[in-house]
Order: structure tokens, then C-alpha cells, then sequence
């Protein structure tokens, strides 16, 4: 019966961690999303700005401190799409990690629920018990011998006593 308690408990920890987990995936799949329209907004605002830049530095009637300024920008804007790529990078690994580790956690799952079938977990806690109850039995003789050890020495003492 404890064997069962402690099976049921393992599957429900289990179940709870499911249920983490999907959480985890379904953020991770929203911030994916929202970062992913991010960086298309910027991809589109960056191909508007990408002619004014070069309009700006080509041009001969601009300033040094305009088409420095169009540098910086131009500079930024790639800057800025290259971060979102990297952070849209990260996540895609991130969402890949945590689906491989909600198969392996169902696959475990799985095995706790057919090892449970089997009575093999069973087994194994009888064995656990039982080993238990030899080395208590092992503690009670090596305890005993002692006494006996002792009894022995005793008498041996009360003997040459007598003697």
C-alpha cells in the first residue's frame, strides 16, 4: 500500500510538472511570436530608412554632421535588427530544449506507469524492506555475539576466580 502512495504521488509531481512545462512552451511560443513581429516591423522600417541613409551620405549638399548622423542611424537600425535576430535565435533554441525535455518526461512517465504495471516498483520496495530487515537482524547477532563475547569473558574470569 505504501508503494502505491508513493507511486501516485510521483505520477501526480509528474503531471504538476506537465503542466509547468507547457506553461514554459506556451510563453516561450508568445514572446517568440511578439519578438518575431518586432523584428519584421523593424526589418520593413530599416528598408524605408536604408535609401534615406544612402540619399543622406551620397549627397553633396549634406552636412558632415548629418551624414554622420545617417551613419549612426543606419548603424543602429542594423544593430537593432541584428539583437531581435539574436534574441529570436535564443528562443527558437530555448522552445527546442523544452519540448525535447517534455518528451523525456513523458517518456519517464511512461515507464514509471508501466514498471507500476508490472509490479516491478513493487518488487523493488520488498526488496528495499527486506534488505532493511537484514541488517537489523545483522545489528541484532553482531549485538548479541558481543553479549555473548562478553558472558563468555565473565565466566572465564569467575572461573579463575574459583580457581
Amino acid at each position: 500500500m505504501e508503494n502505491n502512495k508513493y507511486s501516485f504521488l510521483a505520477i501526480g509531481k509528474a503531471k504538476k510538472r506537465r503542466t509547468d512545462l507547457d506553461e514554459v512552451l506556451d510563453m516561450l511560443d508568445r514572446t517568440a511570436k511578439r519578438i518575431q513581429k518586432t523584428l519584421e516591423e523593424n526589418k520593413e522600417f530599416s528598408a524605408k530608412q536604408a535609401p534615406i541613409y544612402e540619399q543622406i551620405l551620397l549627397s553633396k549638399d549634406a552636412s558632415e554632421a548629418q551624414k554622420v548622423k545617417a551613419l549612426f542611424g543606419k548603424a543602429f537600425e542594423l544593430d537593432r535588427l541584428e539583437r531581435l535576430s539574436a534574441q529570436l535565435s535564443l528562443l527558437y533554441t530555448l522552445q527546442i530544449f523544452a519540448f525535447k525535455v517534455k518528451v523525456l518526461e513523458i517518456e519517464v512517465g511512461n515507464i514509471d506507469e508501466e514498471l507500476e504495471k508490472s509490479g516491478v516498483l513493487e518488487k523493488h520496495m520488498e526488496i528495499d524492506s527486506i534488505k532493511k530487515n537484514i541488517e537489523a537482524l545483522k545489528i541484532l547477532v553482531e549485538a548479541q555475539y558481543e553479549s555473548l563475547k562478553e558472558i563468555r569473558a565473565n565466566q572465564d574470569k569467575n572461573l579463575q576466580y574459583i580457581n
